[in-house]
Parts: C-alpha cells; sequence; structure tokens
C-alpha cells in the first residue's frame, strides 16, 4: 500500500438533529352485506414530516516535513511535537492541527408524505371474504448541500399503491388466502444526501446519491393455512415480489467508496413453510411447551445496468446479464422452543436463526462483487413475575459468529472485512402499578 493513500490523522465532530411531526385521522364505518353479514368500510388521512440538519467539522493532524504512513505512534511521537527548528528567524513546525471542514459535508434535509386510502372488507359468504382498498401516497424529499455547487437531492412522487385480499375458507380451520399489493420505499436523508463522508465501522468512504428513486414493488402471495388451538398453525406460502428501480448497495471504486444506486428490475420467487404447535400431543404435562418455526427458499434475480455488464464482460465476455439482487439470501430458517406458564408467570424462550450466503456489495469496478457469509444466531431469554414484580434475563448473539465479507479470485477465497458483534447479557427488574 502506498503511504500516499493514508489520510491525515482526523478528529471529526458531527451533530445530527431530527423533527418528526405526524398526524393521523381514521374512520371506520360497519355495516351489514346482503345476507347480513358484517362488513367494514374504513379510510383515513396521514399527513408526516421530518426535518433533518447535520454538520460536520473535521480537523487533520499535519506536518511540513513528515507524511503520515498509516503509523500513529511513530506521527505523534515527542520528536514532532512543537518547534522542530529555527534557522535564521525561520520556525519549522511538528505536528499542527488544521481546519479541514468542507460545506459539502453538511446538508439540510426535508420530507412530506401526505397519503389518504379506503378500504373495505366484505364477506362475500361465509366462506369467502374479500379485503381491498387503495392508498394514494405523496412525497416530497428534499436534501440540500450547503455547498451550493452541489447537486440537490429531490425526490417528488404520487403513487396510487392498491391491494386486495381473498380469503376462501376450506372449513372451520383451514384457509386458502390470496393477495397482491402494491409497496414502495424510499431511499433515507443520508442516501440521498449529495456528499461524501468517512464511515467509521467498516473503514469506508459513503458517498449519497442524488440521483436515487424509489422503489416499487408489486407482491403477489398465495398462503394455505390450517389452525389448531389457539397459537397453533400450520402453512405453506408461495410469494412472487417484482422491483422497480431497486436500491442496492456498490462499491464505487477499489478505495472503498460505497454507494446506494438503482438498478433496472428485480424478481423475487420463493415458498415459505411455517409451523408452530404445543408439546402436549407427545405428553399432556408438556402442555406449556411450545415448539415453531419457518423456513423460506428464495430465488432473486435482477437485471444488471449497462454499465456494469460492460466492466463485467471486460474481465469475461461470457458474464451473464443477471445476478441475484443485493442483500437477498437463498434461504432462512428460524426455530424457536418456548415455555410459557401463566399461572406460575414464568416464561422462557431459545431462538435460533440462519440465512445463506448472500450478495453484500455490487462492485462497479474491475474487483470482484463482495458476499456476506451465512452465518446462525442464538438468543435466550427468561422471565419471572411475582404479582407486580417481574424479572427478565437475556443473552443475545450467544454464538457470537464472525460477520465476514468476501469475494473470490482466480478461484481463490479472500476475505474484504471480518469482525465480531460481541454476546449481550441484560437482566432487567421491574414493578407494575395498575389501576
Amino acid at each position: 500500500i502506498s503511504p500516499s493513500i493514508y489520510p491525515l490523522p482526523t478528529r471529526y465532530y458531527r451533530r445530527l438533529e431530527e423533527s418528526n411531526r405526524e398526524f393521523q385521522l381514521n374512520l371506520s364505518l360497519p355495516f351489514s352485506q346482503w345476507q347480513g353479514l358484517k362488513g367494514n368500510l374504513k379510510g383515513g388521512l396521514m399527513a408526516l414530516q421530518k426535518e433533518r440538519t447535520f454538520r460536520e467539522n473535521r480537523y487533520e493532524f499535519a506536518q511540513d516535513d513528515i507524511r503520515y504512513d498509516g503509523n500513529p505512534d511513530s506521527f505523534f511521537q515527542v520528536e514532532n511535537l512543537g518547534i522542530l527548528s529555527n534557522e535564521n528567524d525561520l520556525f519549522r513546525f511538528g505536528n499542527f492541527v488544521q481546519d479541514a471542514s468542507q460545506l459539502s459535508s453538511n446538508f439540510d434535509g426535508e420530507q412530506l408524505v401526505y397519503a389518504t386510502y379506503l378500504m373495505v372488507e366484505l364477506p362475500l359468504s361465509t366462506r369467502i371474504r374479500l379485503v381491498g382498498g387503495a392508498r394514494l401516497e405523496s412525497t416530497d424529499l428534499d436534501v440540500i448541500s450547503q455547498d451550493s455547487t452541489k447537486t440537490e437531492g429531490r425526490l417528488d412522487t404520487d403513487d396510487l399503491l392498491p391491494s386486495l385480499n381473498a380469503v376462501y375458507a376450506l372449513n372451520e380451520r383451514m384457509n386458502l388466502r390470496a393477495s397482491y399489493g402494491r409497496t414502495l420505499a424510499r431511499p433515507s436523508f443520508r442516501e440521498l444526501a449529495p456528499f461524501a463522508s468517512f464511515n467509521f465501522v467498516g473503514d469506508f468512504i459513503f458517498i449519497g446519491n442524488p440521483e436515487l428513486k424509489r422503489t416499487l414493488v408489486d407482491n403477489i402471495d398465495l398462503r394455505w393455512e390450517r389452525f389448531g388451538k389457539p397459537g397453533e398453525i400450520y402453512a405453506v406460502s408461495l410469494f412472487s415480489k417484482r422491483f422497480q428501480n431497486p436500491i442496492e448497495r456498490v462499491i464505487l471504486t477499489v478505495n472503498g467508496e460505497v454507494q446506494f444506486q438503482n438498478v433496472d428490475l428485480a424478481q423475487v420467487t420463493g415458498i415459505e413453510f411455517e409451523a408452530r404447535r404445543d408439546l402436549s400431543f407427545i405428553n399432556p404435562s408438556l402442555e406449556h411447551f411450545n415448539m415453531g418455526g419457518n423456513a423460506s427458499f428464495v430465488r432473486s434475480e435482477t437485471t444488471i445496468g449497462n454499465n456494469e455488464l460492460a466492466l463485467r464482460r471486460a474481465l469475461n465476455p461470457n458474464a451473464k446479464d443477471t445476478r441475484a439482487l443485493q442483500g437477498q439470501s437463498p434461504y432462512l430458517f428460524n426455530v424457536d422452543f418456548s415455555y410459557n406458564n401463566y399461572q406460575t408467570g414464568t416464561t422462557a424462550g431459545i431462538y435460533y436463526n440462519v440465512f445463506g450466503r448472500r450478495l453484500e456489495e455490487v462492485s462497479l469496478g474491475g474487483t470482484p462483487d463482495v458476499y456476506e457469509k451465512g452465518r446462525s444466531t442464538l438468543d435466550l431469554t427468561l422471565a419471572k413475575k411475582w404479582g407486580p414484580y417481574k424479572a427478565k434475563l437475556s443473552a443475545k448473539n450467544i454464538l457470537d459468529e464472525a460477520i465476514e465479507k468476501g469475494y473470490r479470485y482466480a478461484g481463490t477465497d479472500y476475505t474484504a472485512s471480518q469482525f465480531y458483534r460481541g454476546r449481550t447479557f441484560s437482566l432487567s427488574l421491574s414493578y407494575g402499578i395498575e389501576k
């Protein structure tokens, strides 16, 4: 690594202020349809205002004669402090602090969202029930840099978001559901802000993208479900999601600059299995024990943009014009085992989760894509209640597996970053006051 690429030792002072104001009004009108079955007509309004102010002051430690080479111990040694020499009244200074603050590292953001919706819950018969409606949503999002030469980040959209859900009762305990719904995802202030900042966690430069668009998602689901006793369920779901302008995390250069960008289209399809029940079927004495979990198998695909595809085919002429969607795992598993005894006020649970290897950062340069290695987590909770008193013990991330990102080059796997989040243990005591 060339010493010239090391940034000077720097101290950052950052201040972020955000205020949120929200107003909601919801109305409900029950009615009886032609067969006397109960339905409901609902409508409402929502207004949301967010304001954010971000300011950064940056101070660098510099020297006239010594280039920083990445070793802070040698750079800040005593010999490099103060006045180094005075020849013919020409002073040579050691370490000194210079104000490196930039207007471009400061921004103001405002987001206004206005929405109205109308929906109806309509039973067509004792077996068929429809829930449908639409939401009209208007977004006005502005992020303005203190540097007037920077492009303003702006999002101004009006979106109609329809939804329809049909439930067919096969019998008293079994349903078949089909649904369609359109949702959206907006870029955050930080993703849209037109400036670059150093991210301490991960040691990379994050560059905002004022050209980001919001993502529209068309969701189609088909679900079979069977209920047993309270809390008992078996279900199988098929789902498909079509993304317009999905937002992905990309690597711009080999120097670690990261940005969020849109791609045109993406498709996610999959199947999910879910089951939950108590263990009394093994032995009646196990009625307070419950076990459940779900498993999802997912296939994702997105079209590769022209610039990204040109870079890929410059290295590999046979590179495909599609790839997996950034951030989407090919499989997910969740398993939990719990104990609930409300008579004694005792509850406990063990929760296990695992996900498969997923694309973490898309490379827009000559370097390979970065993938996050699949890992598992294990959590534990235990709670006991005595009248108004309650004690709760929890342990999070007990396995503490490494969060590892890497890439493959010329048939060899390399580690891009690796760190451990650590285990978390907590104990809480509470006293409840009831009226």
